[in-house]
C-alpha cells in the first residue's frame, strides 16, 4: 500500500478512536422518567394503580420499570405483590442503614422498592430526591405511590417527580378533594399527565366522566370500573392485571399501561 495512503487511513482510525464529544457527537445520559401517582383522599385505588401501571410497563420496557413505595408513614404497596414483610425497605436506606440499590426486589421482571409496614415512628422531612437520583440512569420508568393528601410528605414525594398522574373517584367529595392535589401540583409547577378515574359504577349519584373533566380542566387519561376482581387480585397479592385479564378492569389498566408505554418511549 502506499505510504501516504497508509497514513491517512491511520489518521482517520485515530480521529474514530476520539471521544464521542470531540468527535461533535452528543450522547445524552440516560434518565428516567419519574412519574409520581397521587390522591387528596385514601381509598380511591391510587396503589392498585401503581402496582398496574408498573406491572404492565415492565412487560414492555423489561427490567427498566421501578415502582417505589413514598407512603413512608403507611406504606402498602408490598401488599398488592404479596409482600407482607419485606426484607429490605425504602425505610432501611433512610435510615442510613443501606444503599437505596440494595433495596430493591424483583418481581417477574419488574423492580420494587418497597416500604415496611411494621414502621411507627414519626415521618420527618426526607430528601427523596436525593435518595433516588442515583437510580435514574438505570431505568426507562420510575413509578411513584405516594401518601394521599397534601402534607409534607407528599409534598417531598411530588418534588421528586418529573410529572404527575391524579386517581379520583367520581363522586363530588373526591373530586373536591383532588382540586387540592391540583393546587399543590401547580404551586410547585409539576407538569400533570392527566387524571384516572376509579372504581366506575355508573351509578346515577355519581358524576359523569365529562363533569369530572369539567370540574378538574384536565384530560382523563384512563376510566377504570368497580370491579370484585381487583379486590380479590389484592387480597391474593397479585396485581389484577396478572390475576385477572380478562376482566373489566384489567382491560382498563392494560390501556393506561399501553398509553404509558407511548409516553416514555417517545421521550
Amino acid at each position: 500500500m502506499d505510504p501516504k495512503a497508509e497514513k491517512d487511513k491511520s489518521k482517520k482510525l485515530l480521529s474514530l478512536l476520539k471521544p464521542a464529544k470531540e468527535r461533535g457527537i452528543e450522547i445524552k445520559e440516560r434518565r428516567a422518567i419519574i412519574t409520581g401517582v397521587f390522591s387528596c383522599k385514601g381509598g380511591v385505588g391510587k396503589t392498585t394503580t401503581v402496582a398496574n401501571l408498573a406491572l404492565c410497563a415492565a412487560e414492555n420496557f423489561k427490567g427498566n420499570v421501578l415502582a417505589v413505595d413514598a407512603n413512608l408513614s403507611a406504606p402498602n404497596l408490598g401488599l398488592h405483590f404479596g409482600e407482607l414483610d419485606p426484607k429490605v425497605t425504602i425505610h432501611d436506606a433512610l435510615a442510613g442503614e443501606m444503599p437505596i440499590e440494595k433495596t430493591i426486589m424483583d418481581y417477574h421482571g419488574l423492580d420494587l422498592i418497597l416500604g415496611s409496614i411494621a414502621f411507627g415512628e414519626e415521618v420527618h422531612l426526607v430528601d427523596l430526591k436525593g435518595l433516588l437520583e442515583p437510580l435514574r440512569s438505570r431505568y426507562r420508568l420510575i413509578l411513584i405511590d405516594s401518601a394521599p393528601g397534601i402534607g409534607a410528605e407528599v409534598i417531598a414525594a411530588m418534588k421528586i417527580c418529573d410529572e404527575i398522574i391524579i386517581v379520583t373517584n367520581p363522586e363530588i367529595p373526591t373530586v373536591a378533594s383532588t382540586l387540592k392535589t391540583f393546587r399543590a401540583a401547580e404551586r410547585l409547577k409539576i407538569p400533570i399527565l392527566g387524571v384516572v378515574v376509579n372504581k366506575v359504577r355508573n351509578e346515577p349519584f355519581e358524576l359523569t366522566i365529562k363533569d369530572v373533566k369539567k370540574a378538574l380542566g384536565w384530560p382523563i387519561v384512563a376510566v377504570i370500573p368497580e370491579d370484585v376482581k381487583v379486590r380479590e387480585a389484592t387480597a391474593a397479592g397479585i396485581p389484577v392485571v396478572s390475576y385477572y385479564p380478562k376482566s373489566p378492569a384489567a382491560a382498563e389498566f392494560r390501556r393506561l399501561g399501553e398509553f404509558m408505554i407511548k409516553h416514555v418511549a417517545k421521550s
